[in-house]
């Protein structure tokens, strides 16, 4: 019966199963994204001093990185994510990033430099498209709030164990090992595992007409469910109704009723990414160095490792509260208050305030691009979740453009001898505070929603 994998998965308790499919996801999340804007390490410690990138070919670099290869990267795979499975994706696009990466350690001519990192965002932006998708599709929706926060605390951990300590420990005498170990984490932790371990989404499978598969999988979760509690409800077919087809829809992200969620979408992630999200964290080690005389070992341990207790304690928190509030909710708490911290650093410069700004501003903008991802993910129907998540996400990484060479970057230049208040002002208000605005206003209701309903 059409729509009734997905009604069978709904009613299932959350498994130890969930938790390590989703945990799986959140590992390629980590462990690949801790490369991202990896010039924005080197630049300050490597090049810079001597004199080997120019500020502006660093901005184009990043952006290179950030903005379109990370485009391009959710573009395609995100295509081939709804056409040929979330897990042959993920795989993929650990393989293109870990490919790609290690040529950076041998080269400091800038077109070179550009190749590289437009390369392996490709990978990066592929993982985007998918692993949030993933996680969404197997989750009971009662528990998906409780799911995703809780295993996405691996992303930032693992991120911060690759980056952050052997940064800490590596940058910048041993920038090669350093480099060589981020190439090679998706190559031989994520790849096994995704071949090995990872099952297809069921959910995807039954959009696709292979029922058989799905009803493998999902079985076994039955059998696991009924072991651990005894019985089990009854799936609720009726409220499923799932759209099979071969093809992938792309168009339809911009009809009908999705038109709206998209230039949404569009908007709050364009201006978070320009500003929140790479807009503060590009900048900030320049910063911190120019102004308070940082090394790389303080950068590393503040920037990359500090940071996460607060942002497992901020997780578990709101997964403790479930599917109370609304993502768009904690959206924009999330949003302002990032706002109102880096609003602090025009005003205190001081080295153990900058220490908690850290701390602070990089868990919350942790925490807002996860819920971001949340919603985003939950948006779309099965047939073309991830092409809108990788549409809506990659074009808004355009926004790390504005972020970096075209606008944030300049305004940083230009005022940093005065604080850099140009820059700090463009983060927290419409890079922080608007996009959050936005959302809370024109966003959906999502708690509790099952998939198929909250996108038909």
């Amino acid at each position: 019966m059409q729509g009734n994998i997905a009604a069978r998965i709904d009613r299932l308790p959350l498994l130890g199963r969930h938790y390590g499919y989703a945990g799986i996801t959140q590992l390629f999340w980590g462990l690949m994204i801790a490369s991202d804007g990896i010039v924005a390490l080197l630049y300050p410690f490597l090049w810079k001093p001597q004199g080997l990138i120019s500020s502006f070919e660093f901005d184009v670099l990043l952006g290179t990185n950030i903005g379109a290869g990370i485009l391009v990267g959710e573009y395609v795979g995100g295509f081939l994510s709804d056409r040929i499975g979330r897990k042959a994706t993920l795989v993929a696009a650990a393989v293109t990033e870990g490919l790609f990466i290690w040529p950076i350690a041998y080269t400091h001519a800038f077109w070179w430099l550009l190749l590289w990192n437009f390369l392996f965002a490709l990978g990066m932006g592929a993982l985007l498209a998918t692993n949030a998708v993933y996680l969404h599709e197997i989750a009971p929706p009662a528990n998906r709030q409780k799911l995703a926060l809780r295993t996405q605390v691996i992303a930032p951990l693992s991120s911060a164990m690759l980056a952050g300590v052997l940064g800490y420990y590596w940058m910048p005498d041993h920038f090669k090992l350093f480099i060589w170990t981020l190439s090679l984490a998706p190559l031989v932790i994520l790849v096994p595992l995704g071949i090995f371990v990872l099952p297809e989404s069921p959910r995807w499978l039954e959009s696709k007409g292979r029922i058989a598969e799905a009803d493998r999988t999902v079985s076994k979760w039955e059998r696991s469910a009924v072991a651990k509690y005894g019985s089990i409800p009854d799936p609720e077919v009726g409220r499923h109704t799932v759209v099979q087809t071969k093809k992938v829809p792309i168009g339809e992200v911009f009809q009908g009723s999705y038109r709206r969620q998209t230039v949404l979408l569009l908007a709050v992630w364009f201006l978070g990414y320009s500003g929140l999200v790479y807009g503060f964290s590009s900048f900030f080690p320049t910063f911190a160095v120019e102004h308070v005389h940082w090394d790389s070992d303080q950068v590393f341990l503040y920037t990359r490792i500090l940071p996460v207790p607060f942002v497992i304690i901020v997780f578990y928190l709101v997964a403790s509260l479930g599917e109370r509030f609304e993502r768009k909710t904690w959206v924009l708490l999330s949003g302002t208050a990032f706002a109102l911290v880096v609003s602090l650093v025009a005003l205190f410069t001081g080295d153990l305030f900058l220490i908690i700004v850290t701390i602070v501003t990089h868990g919350l903008a942790s925490f807002w691009l996860f819920t971001m991802y949340n919603y985003t993910s939950a948006a779309y129907p099965t047939r073309l979740r991830s092409v809108g998540t990788g549409w809506t996400d990659g074009i808004g990484h355009l926004g790390s453009l504005v972020g970096t060479s075209l606008l944030v970057g300049r305004l940083f230049d230009w005022t940093l001898d005065a604080g850099a208040w140009g820059w700090i002002l463009y983060c927290a208000i419409p890079g922080a505070l608007i996009p959050s605005a936005l959302m809370w206003y024109f966003g959906s209701k999502q708690k509790g929603g099952i998939l198929e309903e909250l996108a038909p």
